[in-house]
């Protein structure tokens, strides 16, 4: 078995700084959005909620961190039309160049609010959301930095937490570096996107940083394109808990052990 290379550490990834020239940033957010439909991570997502259905109310709210373009709220609301699903997502992040963006792309999307908050310290009572979602955040995290994102994650979730984030290796790495140079033309996602596949994870230390995290219960999946799924599950309220309150887990992935 081929031992995975160590995981990056305090590197920059230049999507985080700010960009002088918006057009630039609108492009290559069209891109990322593209790459994130094409390669798995929004079907991940809308895959994910669809098996976890069963422990959702009827309207369902969401909270999406670090949301970027906001192109994955707009993947889950089309899905949630398709199938007549009220829902209202939160989608916030910190950069505010990208949030004007999401906020330009996400005219026609009632159901998405667009704010501009510290996913480390998130504004919101315990509880306060059916869902969090945060994908490909965890790996812009070092240390104590990613315990504390974990939790407040948890904190803010009443039933699930989703978090999709990229599996680290040597030819992930190598496919990826090939896949964007051929599928893109921003010099931003040929260097960010090698990148986050070395700060990435494996299935184990994103179970570990979930049990450190204070996550009772949290599995991981893999998934096509080296994604990770980690989802977090949180008791039910006034319910003891049986064998089948685990049901769902994972969503057309293959489940992983530590």
């Amino acid at each position: 078995m081929v031992t995975a290379p160590a995981r990056l550490l305090g590197a920059t990834e230049l999507i985080d700084l700010p960009c002088a020239d918006l057009n630039l940033l609108a492009h290559t957010l069209e891109d990322l959005a593209w790459i994130n439909r094409r390669l798995g991570s929004t079907r991940l997502v809308t895959n994910h909620l669809a098996s976890l259905l069963h422990r959702l109310p009827p309207r369902i709210r969401i909270l999406d961190v670090a949301t970027g373009y906001a192109d994955v709220p707009r993947a889950i609301v089309g899905w949630a039309r398709r199938r007549g699903l009220p829902i209202e997502i939160e989608a916030i992040d910190s950069h505010g160049q990208i949030l004007e963006l999401a906020r330009h792309a996400s005219q026609g999307y009632p159901e998405i609010h667009i704010r501009q908050e510290d996913a480390m310290n998130l504004p919101y009572p315990d509880g306060s959301f059916d869902v969090v979602l945060a994908s490909l955040i965890l790996h812009h995290t070092d240390g104590e930095a990613q315990t504390r994102l974990l939790r407040e994650l948890h904190r803010v979730a009443r039933s699930f937490v989703v978090v999709n984030d990229l599996r680290r290796g040597r030819w992930p790495f190598l496919v990826t570096w090939v896949s964007l140079h051929l599928v893109s033309r921003s010099h931003v996602i040929h260097h960010d996107g090698p990148v986050s596949v070395r700060r990435g994870f494996l299935a184990g230390e994103l179970l570990a940083l979930a049990r450190e995290a204070g996550w009772a219960q949290a599995r991981v999946s893999r998934h096509a394109f080296f994604r990770l799924a980690l989802v977090g599950e949180k008791p039910r309220e006034k319910e003891p808990q049986t064998p089948s309150a685990s049901a769902g887990f994972p969503a057309n992935g293959r489940n992983v052990s530590p």
